[in-house]
């Protein structure tokens, strides 16, 4: 399987006291045993989150050689008409009314591009999108 993971799940891996940190750390089978994707900007999402949250450079070195070692980090900008695309889902998902962030909505992009079987989210905004199966915890 082929999986995309969000910051969202691999902050709460890595802060301990995040509400969703146990839950995450019973399924890290999902990245030792599949092939797993985020992209630049989910990397840098991450490190900045937990850098923000935790201010423990330990941490956040940790956390960005796990994500060299475990990850397919793919280039979103390789995608023809990348943020087209993005920002056509973003409307569609917005229309009118803020649900789901620019960020997320590349997720989306990237994973139909890949052709990834599931997202790995705790954002609940993951639940709108129609363009993808969402991971059940």
């Amino acid at each position: 399987m082929k999986y995309f993971v969000d910051s969202s799940f691999i902050v709460s891996l890595f802060k301990e006291t995040e509400t969703n940190h146990h839950i995450a750390k019973e399924h890290t089978n999902i990245i030792d045993n599949n092939e797993c994707y985020i992209t630049n900007g989910i990397l840098l999402e991450i490190i900045t989150i937990l850098m923000k949250r935790t201010k423990d450079n330990d941490i956040v070195k940790l956390a960005y050689a796990y994500l060299l070692d475990n990850f397919i980090i793919v280039d979103e900008y390789n995608i023809k008409h990348y943020n087209d695309k993005v920002m056509e889902l973003f409307l569609k998902y917005n229309n009118n009314n803020f649900k789901v962030s620019f960020v997320d909505c590349s997720s989306i992009v990237i994973s139909n591009h890949y052709g990834l079987d599931y997202v790995v989210s705790f954002d609940k905004g993951f639940k709108l999108f129609n363009e993808i199966r969402l991971y059940q915890f």
